[in-house]
Protein backbone atom coordinates (compact mmCIF):
# COMPACT_ATOMS: atom_id res chain seq x y z
CA UNK A 1 0.00 0.00 0.00
CA UNK A 2 1.71 3.30 -0.87
CA UNK A 3 1.94 5.29 1.91
CA UNK A 4 0.62 8.68 0.26
CA UNK A 5 -2.81 7.18 0.54
CA UNK A 6 -2.59 6.57 4.14
CA UNK A 7 -2.76 9.86 5.35
CA UNK A 8 -5.02 11.25 2.37
CA UNK A 9 -7.92 10.74 4.67
CA UNK A 10 -6.53 9.94 7.73
CA UNK A 11 -8.11 6.73 7.45
CA UNK A 12 -6.71 3.52 5.84
CA UNK A 13 -10.45 2.71 4.44
CA UNK A 14 -9.99 5.36 2.22
CA UNK A 15 -6.51 4.34 1.15
CA UNK A 16 -8.28 1.21 -0.26
CA UNK A 17 -10.30 2.79 -1.70
CA UNK A 18 -7.52 4.96 -4.13
CA UNK A 19 -5.13 1.51 -3.84
CA UNK A 20 -7.93 -0.13 -5.57
CA UNK A 21 -8.22 2.66 -8.07
CA UNK A 22 -4.93 2.76 -8.56
CA UNK A 23 -4.64 -0.58 -9.26
CA UNK A 24 -7.13 -0.52 -11.59
CA UNK A 25 -5.29 1.97 -13.87
CA UNK A 26 -2.31 0.46 -13.39
CA UNK A 27 -2.80 -3.27 -14.80
CA UNK A 28 -31.64 13.00 -24.71
CA UNK A 29 -35.58 11.53 -26.12
CA UNK A 30 -36.46 8.16 -25.24
CA UNK A 31 -35.26 5.96 -28.05
CA UNK A 32 -36.81 2.22 -28.69
CA UNK A 33 -35.11 -0.66 -27.00
CA UNK A 34 -35.31 -2.37 -30.42
CA UNK A 35 -32.93 0.28 -31.80
CA UNK A 36 -30.35 0.19 -29.65
CA UNK A 37 -26.88 -2.13 -30.55
CA UNK A 38 -26.66 -5.72 -28.89
CA UNK A 39 -24.22 -6.71 -26.76
CA UNK A 40 -23.38 -9.50 -25.17
CA UNK A 41 -24.64 -9.93 -21.89
CA UNK A 42 -22.44 -9.95 -18.36
CA UNK A 43 -22.71 -12.08 -15.72
CA UNK A 44 -25.96 -11.49 -13.77
CA UNK A 45 -24.62 -9.63 -10.87
CA UNK A 46 -27.28 -10.95 -9.22
CA UNK A 47 -27.65 -14.72 -9.55
CA UNK A 48 -30.61 -15.97 -7.51
CA UNK A 49 -32.08 -11.93 -6.27
CA UNK A 50 -33.46 -11.99 -3.20
CA UNK A 51 -37.51 -11.05 -2.39
CA UNK A 52 -37.30 -7.29 -2.32
CA UNK A 53 -37.83 -7.08 1.37
CA UNK A 54 -34.99 -9.32 2.29
CA UNK A 55 -32.79 -7.60 -0.05
CA UNK A 56 -32.81 -4.48 1.11
CA UNK A 57 -35.25 -4.34 4.30
CA UNK A 58 -38.24 -2.87 1.89
CA UNK A 59 -41.43 -4.08 0.61
CA UNK A 60 -43.11 -3.28 -2.86
CA UNK A 61 -46.13 -1.74 -3.04
CA UNK A 62 -47.10 -3.31 -5.90
CA UNK A 63 -45.86 -6.26 -8.16
CA UNK A 64 -46.30 -6.49 -12.36
CA UNK A 65 -45.17 -7.75 -15.66
CA UNK A 66 -44.65 -6.38 -19.47
CA UNK A 67 -42.29 -5.65 -21.69
CA UNK A 68 -40.31 -2.71 -21.64
CA UNK A 69 -41.36 -0.25 -24.18
CA UNK A 70 -38.49 2.48 -24.40
CA UNK A 71 -35.13 3.30 -22.70
CA UNK A 72 -34.33 7.00 -21.91
CA UNK A 73 -31.28 5.29 -20.05
CA UNK A 74 -29.99 2.57 -18.66
CA UNK A 75 -32.23 3.17 -15.29
CA UNK A 76 -35.04 4.64 -16.75
CA UNK A 77 -37.75 2.85 -19.04
CA UNK A 78 -41.35 2.63 -20.21
CA UNK A 79 -42.32 -0.12 -19.08
CA UNK A 80 -46.27 -1.07 -20.39
CA UNK A 81 -48.85 -2.06 -18.26
CA UNK A 82 -52.39 -2.81 -19.15
CA UNK A 83 -51.56 -1.60 -22.41
CA UNK A 84 -50.01 1.60 -20.99
CA UNK A 85 -46.93 2.61 -20.62
CA UNK A 86 -45.55 3.72 -17.19
CA UNK A 87 -42.56 5.65 -16.40
CA UNK A 88 -40.06 3.66 -14.37
CA UNK A 89 -36.67 4.55 -12.66
CA UNK A 90 -34.39 1.84 -10.70
CA UNK A 91 -33.69 1.73 -7.10
CA UNK A 92 -31.01 2.74 -5.66
CA UNK A 93 -28.84 3.40 -8.91
CA UNK A 94 -27.86 6.74 -11.14
CA UNK A 95 -26.49 5.82 -14.23
CA UNK A 96 -24.14 8.36 -16.81
CA UNK A 97 -26.91 10.78 -18.54
CA UNK A 98 -26.65 10.86 -21.98
CA UNK A 99 -23.28 12.17 -23.25
CA UNK A 100 -21.14 10.83 -20.45
CA UNK A 101 -18.55 7.93 -20.72
CA UNK A 102 -20.21 4.68 -20.08
CA UNK A 103 -23.99 5.74 -20.92
CA UNK A 104 -24.01 3.79 -24.30
CA UNK A 105 -22.31 0.74 -22.40
CA UNK A 106 -24.97 0.71 -19.81
CA UNK A 107 -27.62 1.40 -22.25
CA UNK A 108 -26.43 -2.26 -24.05
CA UNK A 109 -25.81 -4.16 -21.03
CA UNK A 110 -29.56 -3.71 -20.03
CA UNK A 111 -30.68 -4.35 -23.40
CA UNK A 112 -28.67 -7.44 -23.10
CA UNK A 113 -30.10 -8.54 -20.09
CA UNK A 114 -33.74 -7.61 -21.21
CA UNK A 115 -33.33 -10.20 -23.90
CA UNK A 116 -36.51 -9.18 -25.40
CA UNK A 117 -38.11 -10.44 -22.98
CA UNK A 118 -40.73 -9.03 -20.21
CA UNK A 119 -39.46 -7.84 -16.88
CA UNK A 120 -41.35 -7.96 -13.38
CA UNK A 121 -41.13 -4.71 -12.00
CA UNK A 122 -41.39 -4.36 -7.75
CA UNK A 123 -42.56 -0.68 -7.13
CA UNK A 124 -41.27 0.63 -4.05
CA UNK A 125 -42.26 4.14 -4.15
CA UNK A 126 -42.41 7.41 -6.24
CA UNK A 127 -40.14 9.86 -6.89
CA UNK A 128 -40.42 13.73 -6.62
CA UNK A 129 -41.31 14.03 -10.13
CA UNK A 130 -44.04 11.36 -10.01
CA UNK A 131 -41.95 8.33 -11.90
CA UNK A 132 -42.51 5.20 -10.08
CA UNK A 133 -39.18 3.56 -8.40
CA UNK A 134 -38.83 -0.19 -8.71
CA UNK A 135 -36.60 -3.45 -8.51
CA UNK A 136 -36.85 -4.49 -12.21
CA UNK A 137 -35.89 -8.00 -12.90
CA UNK A 138 -35.44 -9.47 -16.06
CA UNK A 139 -35.68 -13.02 -15.52
CA UNK A 140 -33.28 -13.69 -12.69
CA UNK A 141 -31.54 -10.40 -13.64
CA UNK A 142 -31.80 -7.51 -10.84
CA UNK A 143 -30.89 -4.47 -13.46
CA UNK A 144 -30.15 -2.34 -10.96
CA UNK A 145 -27.60 -4.52 -9.40
CA UNK A 146 -26.08 -5.87 -13.02
CA UNK A 147 -25.51 -2.03 -13.31
CA UNK A 148 -23.73 -1.38 -10.41
CA UNK A 149 -21.38 -4.77 -10.31
CA UNK A 150 -20.48 -3.59 -13.89
CA UNK A 151 -19.62 -0.18 -12.96
CA UNK A 152 -21.72 0.87 -15.12
CA UNK A 153 -23.95 2.94 -12.89
CA UNK A 154 -23.63 5.06 -9.54
CA UNK A 155 -25.02 3.59 -6.10
CA UNK A 156 -27.39 6.18 -5.24
CA UNK A 157 -26.51 6.02 -1.46
CA UNK A 158 -28.53 9.76 -1.27
CA UNK A 159 -31.84 8.04 -2.23
CA UNK A 160 -30.90 4.48 -1.19
CA UNK A 161 -28.57 4.98 1.60
CA UNK A 162 -29.42 1.82 3.77
CA UNK A 163 -28.73 -0.42 0.71
CA UNK A 164 -25.95 -3.15 2.14
CA UNK A 165 -26.56 -5.05 -0.97
CA UNK A 166 -25.44 -2.07 -3.70
CA UNK A 167 -23.07 -0.92 -1.16
CA UNK A 168 -21.29 -4.20 -1.18
CA UNK A 169 -21.35 -4.17 -5.43
CA UNK A 170 -20.42 -0.84 -5.68
CA UNK A 171 -17.01 -1.33 -3.28
CA UNK A 172 -16.48 -4.32 -5.08
CA UNK A 173 -16.72 -2.69 -8.43
CA UNK A 174 -14.28 0.37 -7.02
CA UNK A 175 -12.25 -2.39 -6.04
CA UNK A 176 -11.81 -4.07 -9.22
CA UNK A 177 -11.54 -0.71 -11.34
CA UNK A 178 -14.45 -2.17 -13.34
CA UNK A 179 -16.66 -0.03 -16.05
CA UNK A 180 -16.52 3.91 -15.62
CA UNK A 181 -14.30 3.11 -12.36
CA UNK A 182 -11.27 2.46 -14.56
CA UNK A 183 -10.96 6.18 -14.66
CA UNK A 184 -9.34 8.79 -12.06
CA UNK A 185 -12.25 10.51 -11.04
CA UNK A 186 -15.64 9.96 -13.04
CA UNK A 187 -18.32 12.82 -12.66
CA UNK A 188 -21.29 11.78 -11.04
CA UNK A 189 -24.34 12.22 -12.83
CA UNK A 190 -26.17 14.43 -10.75
CA UNK A 191 -23.12 16.59 -10.63
CA UNK A 192 -23.52 16.42 -14.91
CA UNK A 193 -27.18 17.13 -14.29
CA UNK A 194 -26.47 20.42 -12.40
CA UNK A 195 -24.01 21.62 -14.64
CA UNK A 196 -26.37 20.94 -17.77
CA UNK A 197 -29.71 22.16 -16.76
CA UNK A 198 -31.20 18.90 -16.16
CA UNK A 199 -33.63 18.32 -13.26
CA UNK A 200 -32.27 15.93 -10.34
CA UNK A 201 -34.75 13.20 -8.73
CA UNK A 202 -35.39 12.19 -5.08
CA UNK A 203 -37.32 9.78 -2.85
CA UNK A 204 -37.84 8.72 0.34
CA UNK A 205 -37.68 5.06 1.48
CA UNK A 206 -38.59 3.65 4.80
CA UNK A 207 -36.72 0.32 6.01
CA UNK A 208 -38.02 -2.41 8.27
CA UNK A 209 -37.30 -1.30 11.62
CA UNK A 210 -34.37 -3.93 13.23
CA UNK A 211 -33.76 -4.44 16.60
CA UNK A 212 -30.96 -2.25 17.88
CA UNK A 213 -28.18 -3.09 20.64
CA UNK A 214 -28.20 -1.71 23.66
CA UNK A 215 -25.92 1.15 24.22
CA UNK A 216 -24.40 2.51 26.66
CA UNK A 217 -25.38 6.00 28.37
CA UNK A 218 -21.70 7.10 27.61
CA UNK A 219 -21.90 6.14 23.67
CA UNK A 220 -25.69 7.60 23.66
CA UNK A 221 -24.90 10.87 25.03
CA UNK A 222 -21.82 10.83 22.35
CA UNK A 223 -24.27 10.10 19.22
CA UNK A 224 -26.62 13.17 20.24
CA UNK A 225 -23.33 15.55 20.16
CA UNK A 226 -25.20 17.44 17.10
CA UNK A 227 -22.46 16.80 14.11
CA UNK A 228 -23.10 20.71 12.57
CA UNK A 229 -20.11 23.45 13.34
CA UNK A 230 -21.61 26.25 15.41
CA UNK A 231 -21.99 29.71 13.79
CA UNK A 232 -20.37 31.72 16.60
CA UNK A 233 -16.38 29.37 15.93
CA UNK A 234 -15.82 26.57 18.57
CA UNK A 235 -12.20 26.25 20.22
CA UNK A 236 -9.88 24.11 17.72
CA UNK A 237 -7.61 21.14 19.33
CA UNK A 238 -4.77 20.42 17.65
CA UNK A 239 -2.48 16.88 17.44
CA UNK A 240 0.56 15.92 15.74
CA UNK A 241 1.03 11.82 14.32
CA UNK A 242 3.05 10.45 12.52
CA UNK A 243 2.77 7.40 10.48
CA UNK A 244 5.26 4.25 10.86
CA UNK A 245 7.45 4.00 8.17
CA UNK A 246 6.40 0.07 7.91
CA UNK A 247 2.66 1.43 8.02
CA UNK A 248 0.93 -1.59 5.66
CA UNK A 249 -2.89 -3.54 6.16
CA UNK A 250 -2.41 -6.39 8.91
CA UNK A 251 -2.62 -9.60 7.01
CA UNK A 252 -5.93 -11.24 5.61
CA UNK A 253 -6.88 -7.24 5.77
CA UNK A 254 -7.64 -6.08 2.24
CA UNK A 255 -8.97 -2.96 0.34
CA UNK A 256 -12.55 -4.67 -0.80
CA UNK A 257 -13.39 -5.84 3.14
CA UNK A 258 -12.26 -2.72 4.67
CA UNK A 259 -15.28 -0.90 2.04
CA UNK A 260 -17.74 -3.52 2.75
CA UNK A 261 -17.12 -3.55 6.44
CA UNK A 262 -17.17 0.42 7.26
CA UNK A 263 -19.28 1.70 4.53
CA UNK A 264 -17.38 4.56 3.91
CA UNK A 265 -19.86 7.92 2.82
CA UNK A 266 -20.85 11.52 2.51
CA UNK A 267 -22.36 12.94 6.32
CA UNK A 268 -24.81 15.74 5.78
CA UNK A 269 -26.33 18.23 8.03
CA UNK A 270 -30.04 18.75 8.51
CA UNK A 271 -30.39 20.88 5.81
CA UNK A 272 -28.60 18.67 3.21
CA UNK A 273 -25.24 19.77 3.20
CA UNK A 274 -21.80 17.79 3.37
CA UNK A 275 -20.01 17.97 6.33
CA UNK A 276 -17.41 15.69 4.95
CA UNK A 277 -16.55 12.04 5.05
CA UNK A 278 -17.02 9.34 7.79
CA UNK A 279 -17.20 5.95 7.70
CA UNK A 280 -18.70 2.77 10.10
CA UNK A 281 -16.97 1.79 13.29
CA UNK A 282 -14.02 3.75 12.34
CA UNK A 283 -12.27 2.73 15.51
CA UNK A 284 -12.20 -1.08 14.52
CA UNK A 285 -9.86 0.51 11.06
CA UNK A 286 -6.53 -0.54 11.06
CA UNK A 287 -4.45 2.47 12.38
CA UNK A 288 -6.94 4.55 13.06
CA UNK A 289 -6.76 4.54 17.10
CA UNK A 290 -3.04 5.52 16.31
CA UNK A 291 -3.73 8.31 14.45
CA UNK A 292 -6.11 9.59 16.62
CA UNK A 293 -9.14 9.02 15.26
CA UNK A 294 -12.27 7.43 16.69
CA UNK A 295 -16.14 6.22 16.18
CA UNK A 296 -18.37 9.56 14.84
CA UNK A 297 -15.32 11.07 13.33
CA UNK A 298 -16.12 13.42 10.63
CA UNK A 299 -12.91 14.45 7.83
CA UNK A 300 -14.39 17.64 6.54
CA UNK A 301 -11.04 19.24 5.39
CA UNK A 302 -7.59 17.99 3.97
CA UNK A 303 -4.77 20.45 3.41
CA UNK A 304 -7.16 23.33 2.82
CA UNK A 305 -9.29 21.53 0.53
CA UNK A 306 -13.12 21.19 1.93
CA UNK A 307 -14.35 17.23 1.42
CA UNK A 308 -17.46 16.82 -0.45
CA UNK A 309 -18.21 13.89 -2.00
CA UNK A 310 -16.77 10.63 -3.32
CA UNK A 311 -16.02 11.56 -6.52
CA UNK A 312 -14.11 14.47 -5.60
CA UNK A 313 -12.27 12.58 -2.95
CA UNK A 314 -11.11 10.03 -5.16
CA UNK A 315 -9.53 12.67 -7.75
CA UNK A 316 -7.21 13.78 -4.64
CA UNK A 317 -5.28 10.48 -4.68
CA UNK A 318 -3.02 11.67 -7.55
CA UNK A 319 -2.85 15.08 -6.29
CA UNK A 320 -1.32 14.36 -3.01
CA UNK A 321 0.75 11.86 -4.07
CA UNK A 322 4.36 12.84 -3.30
CA UNK A 323 2.93 15.01 -0.12
CA UNK A 324 4.28 13.99 2.80
CA UNK A 325 2.47 16.54 5.37
CA UNK A 326 -1.59 16.89 6.00
CA UNK A 327 -3.72 18.60 7.98
CA UNK A 328 -6.97 16.79 8.74
CA UNK A 329 -9.55 18.84 10.18
CA UNK A 330 -11.95 16.87 12.02
CA UNK A 331 -15.54 16.84 13.17
CA UNK A 332 -16.32 15.44 16.72
CA UNK A 333 -19.29 16.67 18.53
CA UNK A 334 -19.72 19.25 16.80
CA UNK A 335 -16.42 20.74 17.46
CA UNK A 336 -13.32 21.13 14.71
CA UNK A 337 -10.30 19.19 15.80
CA UNK A 338 -6.88 19.55 13.10
CA UNK A 339 -4.29 17.24 13.22
CA UNK A 340 -1.11 17.17 11.23
CA UNK A 341 -0.35 13.47 10.14
CA UNK A 342 3.45 13.15 8.45
CA UNK A 343 4.60 10.26 6.50
CA UNK A 344 8.09 9.24 6.25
Amino acid sequence: MKHSLLPLLALSVLSAWYAGVATAQDAGAPAPVEAAAPAEAPKPAVESPKPVAEAAALTATETWTGPVATMAGADRFQITRDDKAVDVRLYGVDAPETGQPYAEEAKKAVVAALGGGPVRVDVLTTDNLGIAVAMVYAGETNLGGLLVSEGLAWYDDRNAAGDRELKKLNAQAIAGGKGLWADAAPLAPWDYRRSHGGEQFSYSLKPKEEPKPEVKEEEKKAEEEPKVLSAKGEQEYRDNFTIPKDAKLPEGVNETTLLMKHMPRIEMDAAGKPLGFTASNISEIPYAKELGFQDGDIISNVNGIQVTDMAQIMSMAPQFKDVKEFNVTVIRGGKPLTRTIRVP
